[in-house]
């Protein structure tokens, strides 16, 4: 069960008639599925769920700019207009929005991570559209909770300008707390946590953050200008021995982990950032490794966007995943 919620009813897609896979869109193919139905099947072969979290209170709590909680509006309208590239056999089930104004962050994180367990029953890979870059620890809980008992390596790859690892002690989580929690959270349990960030600016985070990295095992970066003057396939070499030993992985995307010419509408705007060319192809590159258990793309906020370029970049990233992720997991 998922507790006592309801899940939001998702965008509105507009079903075509035309069933021709050569000119069918993502908005003709996905079909909507209640979570809180306990009579479900789980699915003989692995499918897609889609799921937004519809909040950014973590991102409000942490001074940056409102406005991600209508992220997964904008970027379900983006993905809508996808070709659909899937084939026959794979489907993509969206189960709705994480949505409750009236609800703290913590709640909204409890009731992700329940979401994610129950997606991981029905053999649903989990893509969650964010909404705050809280979003993170609630899906990472629900993704380590619904994990087979035989998986017990789960790492964190994520792109992001922020090591998003500040203490919260003393003033609560936020959205630059999640992986710190995570961490947290692993340590007190003496479980294995490891932690990958594509991306980070120096002029972005704290000296005390890049402190705690350097005295923390397991936690790895490269800065966004290290990512600029490597050649691709040393990056693509340094993420593939640090993900070695991980079982599976939980892949997030920042939308503010790019330039602002190429996404302008983000919780906290980036002068300098990574290209979208080099992290599709590293995404690709991971996404071929079959380890990946769980993404999200977060923090698009399209009160702040211009044209949508933002929320399409969003969407751009979720088709090509989606694509590699089908054709790696076919039996």
């Amino acid at each position: 069960m998922l507790q006592d919620y309801r899940v939001a009813r998702p965008y509105s897609y507009l079903q075509a008639s035309d069933k021709d896979l050569y000119t069918a869109k993502w908005g003709n193919k996905i079909q909507l599925l209640d979570l809180n139905d306990d009579s479900l099947p789980a699915f003989d072969t692995l499918q897609f769920g889609l799921i937004g979290f519809k909040s950014d209170k973590g991102v409000y709590i942490n001074n940056g700019r409102p406005g991600a909680v209508e992220g997964p509006r904008e970027i379900r309208h983006q993905l809508a207009k996808m070709p659909w590239h899937l084939g026959r056999d794979i489907e993509v089930y969206d189960v709705g929005d994480i949505d409750g104004p009236n609800r703290t962050m913590e709640q909204l994180q409890e009731s992700l991570s329940y979401a994610i367990e129950r997606m991981l029953q029905l053999n649903l890979f989990p893509i969650v559209i964010g909404g705050g870059h809280e979003t993170a620890f609630g899906h990472y809980v629900g993704l380590k909770h619904g994990t087979r008992k035989d998986v017990s390596r789960l790492g964190v790859v994520n792109f992001d300008v922020h090591f998003d690892l500040r203490p919260y002690y003393k003033s609560g989580p936020n959205s630059g707390t999640g992986f710190r929690q995570m961490h947290d959270l692993n340590h007190d349990r003496g479980e294995y946590f490891k932690y990958l960030v594509l991306g980070i600016q120096e002029h972005s985070n704290n000296l005390n953050l890049f402190d705690f990295v350097a005295k923390t095992d397991n936690i790895d970066f490269l800065t966004s200008q290290e990512m600029y003057k490597m050649p691709y396939d040393k990056i693509r070499e340094m993420v593939d021995e640090f993900t070695a030993d991980m079982e599976k992985i939980y892949l997030t995307i920042d939308m503010d982990s790019f330039n602002s010419a190429f996404a302008p509408g983000v919780s906290a705007i980036q002068s300098l950032g990574n290209s979208p060319q080099l992290t599709l192809a590293l995404l690709e590159h991971l996404a071929a490794s079959g380890k990946l258990l769980g993404f999200d793309v977060v923090e698009t906020s399209p009160s702040h966007d211009i044209d949508h370029h933002t929320a399409n970049l969003a969407a751009t990233f979720i088709f090509y995943l989606t694509r590699i992720i089908a054709n790696t997991n076919v039996d």
